[in-house]
């Protein structure tokens, strides 16, 4: 019976600057190259010469597939379109973002773990270092051992994910096709937030999710990409106060409360600091989005919470 296949996705958007050594860190890999089907660079609708760069510098041993979006749809719509594209035979597809860098041995751990993965787990994620746009590198998780812990699905994994924050990204892991398939894919309407919601959407199906504690991958901060962009008016805030909400029932009225009160105190902090350094527009959309946060209390206190409370409800086969 032939192996099912593997494919590395790289979306890519205005990546003009990073994609060829992006491109070069996933030639670096070696041998393990040679074990994947093929790269995808899934860019959408870049306006910049990304996926000119991209043809240019490519040398692997496997095939490089350009799949370039007829209109901009943002990272998650672009993924979902490149995933469902995918043969049937592909049984598991890794990320390397446009703008980050695969270190050594990123793709060798990734692929021994998923060949021994059990039926049950649906992603393997490892750590990362982030690299931000002030130059500033804040280093990730490199245990000795580099043990992987495996987190069973279900309610308690939800409840712990929800108050840790998301400990898994979507560049630097393996995810198997049936499990996003089964949960519905990527996640519509978020910019920043999206991993962790997919993340518990995975766990509350009742899918294991692996973590490899050895930081891997370098994260970049793009300035054309999302994320810098919504740090500035607080976006964070919102999309997390969001997807708490639609994962809420794993948590206690009182943790609910508990939680809420904390992202209060983020944006006082930044508030404060903002007032310091005469960013009044900052500063006024702190205040504003604290009263989203009080709205979202209310909403988690008083709105009935519906499926969200069917968590760890997936029958293993």
């Amino acid at each position: 019976m032939p192996r099912s296949k593997v494919v590395i996705i790289v979306p890519a958007y205005q990546c003009e600057a990073y994609v060829a050594e992006t491109l070069e860190s996933l030639m670096a890999q070696g041998d393990a190259l040679k074990e994947v089907d093929r790269v995808i660079l899934a860019d959408d609708a870049s306006t910049d010469r990304t996926i000119e760069v991209a043809r240019t510098v490519w040398r692997g041993p496997v095939p490089l597939e350009i799949r370039p979006s007829a209109r901009n749809q943002g990272e998650y719509l672009n993924m979902n379109d490149c995933i469902a594209s995918l043969e049937d035979d592909v049984e598991w597809y890794l990320v390397m973002h446009a703008d980050n860098l695969a270190k050594a041995g990123w793709l060798r751990t990734l692929l021994d773990r998923l060949r021994v993965a059990g039926a049950s787990v649906g992603s393997i994620s490892t750590s990362w270092d982030d690299f931000d746009e002030s130059g500033v590198r804040r280093t990730g998780e490199n245990e000795p051992s580099a043990t992987p812990r495996l987190i069973a699905g279900g309610r308690e994994s939800v409840a712990g994910t929800l108050k840790q924050g998301c400990w898994w990204h979507i560049s630097s892991c393996a995810t198997r096709v049936r499990t996003y398939r089964e949960v519905g894919g990527l996640p519509q309407g978020f910019r920043l937030k999206g991993d962790w919601d997919f993340l518990l959407r995975v766990l509350g199906a009742g899918w294991d999710v692996e973590y490899i504690p050895k930081s891997l991958m370098l994260y970049r901060m793009n300035p054309a990409g999302s994320s810098s962009v919504t740090f500035r008016r607080h976006r964070d805030v919102v999309e997390t106060l969001d997807v708490f909400r639609m994962h809420r029932g794993a948590l206690s009225p009182r943790e609910v409360l508990a939680y809420h009160i904390r992202q209060l105190g983020v944006l006082g902090r930044r508030i404060g600091v903002s007032l310091l350094r005469g960013q009044f527009a900052r500063a006024f959309a702190g205040f504003e989005v604290g009263m989203f946060v009080i709205r979202s209390w209310w909403r988690c206190r008083f709105e009935n919470q519906g499926a969200s409370d069917a968590v760890g409800a997936r029958t293993r086969s």
